[in-house]
């Protein structure tokens, strides 16, 4: 008997059949299909395809929610800059867990900050990418998730 392992396998070489399968798993998840008929229908996927990977094709960004995820952050020292990637967190529903700033050096401070990511609409990645859109903010990363 072979064990069963799961791997990561970037999607560009696979058939489009996994995505497709996603993709219908997620018009389920979010509302916008009620059945299974119609979720296949509308990503063009038969309904007997569906049923043969649905328990084992998952998205790997759906993976990453309910983690905890360290930040790192660089930030121009000007007020209410930690105040605004605050709001930009709580905003996605992220909830902040700790924050460790240190003093300015040349005007630009270092903080890293933990993150529960539990309960938010948007994956770590993307929450990277809000608080980087901040004028503020020199640099934003993901140090550790687990």
């Amino acid at each position: 008997m072979t064990s069963q392992k799961m791997l990561i396998v970037h999607s560009k070489v696979l058939p489009i059949v996994f995505e497709k399968v996603i993709a219908a798993k997620n018009l389920l998840k979010s509302g916008e299909a009620t059945t299974i008929q119609q979720a296949c229908e509308l990503v063009s996927l038969s309904r007997s395809t569906f049923y043969k990977y649905k328990d084992t094709v998952f998205d790997y960004n759906a993976q990453e929610r309910g983690r905890i995820v360290n930040l790192f952050m660089l930030l121009r020292h000007e007020p209410g800059v930690l105040s605004d990637i605050i709001n930009v967190i709580a905003s996605f529903k992220g909830n902040i867990l700790t924050i460790n700033q240190n003093i300015p050096v040349l005007d630009v401070a270092s903080l890293t900050m933990t993150i529960d990511t539990k309960h938010m609409d948007i994956t770590p990645a993307h929450i990277v990418e809000e608080i980087s859109k901040n004028k503020n903010c020199v640099s934003a990363e993901i140090i550790a998730m687990e």
